[in-house]
């Protein structure tokens, strides 16, 4: 059975108000439907808790490691809510913690959640990896918004982006990813590379779960595509 990667961004499912319920049980509902078709990597970023603890430590923390670390517990703690919703789905009872534990629960289980694993590395380039791991082709990006553009959005003149190579998408995320917790940019540099490397093609969407649905089908959605 094949296995498909979703890179769930922390802005989808982690809000000011809390937890994304609605989007979480639409989620649900779209897994399950597919669920005798595919495995499911799911890979949870931190969203706006990340932002509120990091912020905040930092009035008082100045080691970027333990800001990451930090980062990484919540991110954690978001893949916990995100499992146990979808814990009648044959879904790997733990949020994975290492690449061992993946492999193991990616042969035994149709769906694995699991959120950052090493200070440095951002949940994109987790996904990129366990994506790697199970020799997989398609990396499915869920955030807010389902384009790349050729500078921050906001910029006056900045252009949407309808498909672009792994090198234009390195070249993006080259000039904004800085490394820093809570840092903001359209897809981590790291992962922009390791995706090139194997020819991992990363479809863009919305969190709109319909957007989420066509893409799966390999259907024409509203997003960027990246490939080779």
């Amino acid at each position: 059975m094949k296995t498909m990667c979703i890179s769930l961004g922390g802005s989808v499912i982690s809000k000011k108000t809390g937890v994304n319920v609605s989007y979480a049980r639409k989620l649900y509902r779209l897994l399950n439907e597919y669920k005798n078709r595919y495995r499911f990597i799911i890979t949870v970023g931190g969203g706006y808790a990340t932002k509120l603890y990091v912020q905040s430590s930092k009035q008082f923390i100045k080691n970027n490691l333990v800001l990451d670390e930090i980062a990484i517990a919540i991110t954690r703690i978001n893949a916990l809510m995100l499992k146990d919703l979808l814990s009648d789905l044959d879904v790997y009872p733990n949020v994975v913690s290492d690449l061992n534990e993946l492999r193991m629960a990616t042969g035994n289980n149709s769906i694995v959640v699991l959120g950052g694993l090493l200070p440095g590395m951002t949940t994109d380039a987790v996904a990129v990896l366990a994506c790697e791991l199970v020799g997989g082709s398609l990396l499915f990006n869920v955030s807010r918004n389902s384009y790349v553009y050729d500078r921050p959005p906001e910029e006056e003149g900045a252009k949407k982006l309808e498909s672009i190579s792994h090198d234009q998408l390195i070249e993006i995320a080259s000039r904004y990813d800085s490394r820093i917790a809570r840092s903001n940019f359209v897809f981590d540099l790291v992962a922009s590379k390791l995706a090139k490397r194997s020819g991992i093609e990363i479809r863009f969407v919305n969190d709109d779960i319909r957007e989420l649905k066509l893409a799966l089908d390999n259907k024409a959605h509203t997003g960027t595509v990246v490939k080779s």
